[in-house]
């Protein structure tokens, strides 16, 4: 059922234990084994490659710093068919990410940035590690999650609170006859605001000089920028502690509380962007809207689906190979070794070839005794039964006379 061409070998398990909590982030033992297994593999620098992009990816902050480390350690010490191998395009846009992403943390751009100028200048006349050596100078080609998550984010907002995008009460039915112009019919209330909007206009008063006073809404004005700073590093906060390798920070409740509350706080404030045109609040109440739009773009990238990510199939095929290994389950060990023997019966010895050899013995006395019938056919002149008997005694022939 699940066959691939990824391998999942010694090379996968070494950096699974190497990147968990157990180990320091600047800790090298143990790398030093998972180079010679990488060494000894035919396909070692693709899986290390593929293994350690997926901790960079999926992973908390400490396997992040981890797989980097790791990474490094490899590049420096792994040989030249690592270094010819294990820099594919997915494993350079997912460092590019890394090391660039607003929601990627600080410390693991510092650690990007690090080691990116340390492979710049170490193989900068190394060839076949020019696209390595640019990491250093380029940016992400592309960040389409991000894109995507701040999209939404802004189009929420700007539903909730924008009124010329919020949906008309009532009864609309559009109309179209042919080619003609489409008609829009309304109900009796949205008619009868037309109408007194109509009717303020033309005595000069402003649906913000009725609606809204600065000086009334000052106290709300300010908790609002409190609250939505604190909200935005609570949500950054809760989805770092969040486990991606097991779970979505959707499935997370104290992640969907922060997510919601980010929500509703950004709605007021951009209620008070709308109307507010003093800059004693604007600067602030923008600073805060883009705090609040980078925690709820945080949450969009990191919810990633199976049917949207690219990787989901490398996943299902990684976690079948677990199952069948039995790693990363709570299963008891007793219970996991129960169908195990340790000393299996020995198999049956096989029988001797005894029919193989009375064929060839009996073919040995056939071909003698064709050879003894041959010699008794009377038809045959050289055979036994025409010989004729030496006699025992030889009569004198000529003998020649010597002179």
């Amino acid at each position: 059922m699940f066959e691939s061409s990824k391998p999942y070998s010694a090379v996968t398990v070494q950096i699974e234990v190497l990147t968990s909590e157990q180990y320091e982030v600047e800790d090298s033992s143990g790398i030093v084994d998972l180079v010679e297994v990488v060494r000894i593999q035919a396909s070692g620098p693709t899986e290390a490659s593929r293994a350690l992009r997926k901790k960079l990816k999926y992973g908390n902050l400490h396997r992040q710093l981890r797989a980097l480390v790791i990474l490094d350690f490899l590049v420096q010490n792994a040989g030249e068919r690592f270094l010819r191998g294990f820099a594919d395009e997915a494993l350079l846009e997912r460092l590019r990410i890394a090391a660039t992403d607003s929601v990627s943390d600080p410390l693991v751009k510092q650690k990007c940035k690090q080691i990116f100028g340390q492979w710049a200048s170490t193989f900068k006349d190394t060839p076949g590690m020019a696209k390595v050596t640019a990491l250093y100078k380029q940016l992400p080609k592309r960040k389409q999650p991000a894109t995507q998550a701040k999209a939404k984010v802004l189009r929420e907002g700007s539903n909730s609170n924008s009124n010329k995008n919020e949906p008309p009460m009532g009864h609309v039915v559009s109309v179209s006859g042919g080619s003609g112009p489409s008609t829009l019919l309304s109900s009796p209330k949205q008619k009868a605001k037309a109408k007194k909007d109509k009717k303020d206009k033309k005595l000069g008063l402003s649906s913000s000089s009725r609606k809204f006073d600065l000086e009334k809404e000052r106290p709300e004005i300010l908790q609002a920028l409190a609250a939505s700073s604190v909200a935005s590093t609570n949500l950054l906060n809760s989805l770092k502690l969040v486990n991606r390798e097991t779970h979505r920070v959707s499935e997370d409740a104290e992640c969907i509380h922060g997510f919601d509350t980010c929500k509703d706080l950004r709605h007021g404030i951009l209620r008070y962007i709308q109307y507010i045109e003093s800059e004693e609040f604007l600067g602030g109440l923008i600073h805060a809207n883009e705090e609040l739009v980078t925690a709820l773009m945080a949450f969009e990238v990191l919810d990633k689906s199976l049917d949207y990510d690219s990787d989901s199939e490398d996943d299902i095929l990684e976690n079948s190979w677990k199952q069948r290994h039995g790693l990363g389950l709570d299963d008891d060990v007793d219970t996991g070794l129960a169908g195990l023997s340790i000393n299996p019966p020995k198999p049956p010895r096989p029988n001797l070839p005894v029919a193989s050899s009375t064929q060839h013995s009996r073919q040995i006395f056939d071909s003698e005794s064709e050879s003894e019938s041959e010699d008794d056919d009377e038809d045959n002149p050289f055979g036994d039964r025409n010989a004729i008997k030496t006699p025992g005694i030889e009569k004198t022939g000529h003998t020649w006379k010597e002179v």
